[in-house]
């Protein structure tokens, strides 16, 4: 018992340090905007929003492991609601993004969001 204990404590060290704001700009055929991630890790489960000048929006599915991130976005366009998932791996004080909205996979987008700005 006490040998799974220390591996599961070994686990969260190697965890990516999530917590807090994260800053990206993305560039769209409509121009450059710019969104804030809020996250919180809790164990494997990851928690936040996302704002812009779009407004904010709660994150949903959000998992990490290590320091692997994903969660979804749901976005209501026209009384349809749109999927968007994130993809994410964090090195540092960087996580590299790759976005997709499902059924619209050509639309897939990748930047680069920074912690703390």
């Amino acid at each position: 018992m006490q040998l799974v204990r220390l591996l599961f404590c070994a686990l969260a060290a190697f965890a990516a340090d999530v917590d807090g704001k994260w800053v990206a700009t993305v560039s769209t055929s409509n121009g450059d905007f710019q969104v804030t991630y809020s996250l919180k890790a809790d164990g494997e489960t990851l928690k936040g929003t996302a704002s812009s000048q779009m407004g904010e929006t709660d994150l949903k599915e959000g998992k990490i492991n290590g320091n692997e991130v994903s969660w979804v976005m749901i976005m209501e366009r026209q009384g349809n609601q749109l999927r968007i998932v994130h993809k994410g791996t964090i090195s540092g004080n960087e996580m590299k993004l790759k976005v997709v909205p499902e059924g619209a996979e050509d639309r897939t987008m990748e930047f680069v969001a920074k912690k703390g700005n």
